[in-house]
């Protein structure tokens, strides 16, 4: 029990985070800004949209952890964490461990249909 606290507390602490960076991805987007940009500046438009661009990138794979973060809590409250959504069998402890937001267990994960999970 004192393992899937620790995991849980853990997931929590995750999950903070990745909202905190995802808020401060928010705030530094250019494209978000009061200030307006000075396109006087040469390049200062392709600055922004390539700006724009990386953060729109970062944010959607933070979106993804949180999601991840999100969907484990779920499992921990339900009772259904550590089973693998494939097969039902116990996902191994180490790997809880080193991802406790894996899914699926190893023999599953590596599995081409589950690929991206």
């Amino acid at each position: 029990m004192k393992a899937l606290d620790k995991i849980k507390s853990t997931l929590l602490n995750k999950q903070k985070k990745v909202e905190e960076e995802i808020k401060l991805l928010d705030e530094d987007d250019p494209v978000n800004s009061e200030a307006p940009a000075e396109s006087s500046e040469p390049g200062t438009d392709s600055w922004v949209a390539d700006t724009h661009t990386r953060t729109v990138a970062i944010k959607e794979t933070l979106k993804e952890t949180l999601n991840k973060i999100k969907h484990a809590l779920a499992s921990l409250a339900s009772g259904k964490y550590g089973k693998c959504e494939n097969c039902g069998k116990k996902i191994e402890e180490a790997r809880l461990a080193a991802m406790p937001t894996a899914s699926l267990c190893i023999k599953c994960s590596k599995h081409p249909q589950f690929a991206k999970r």
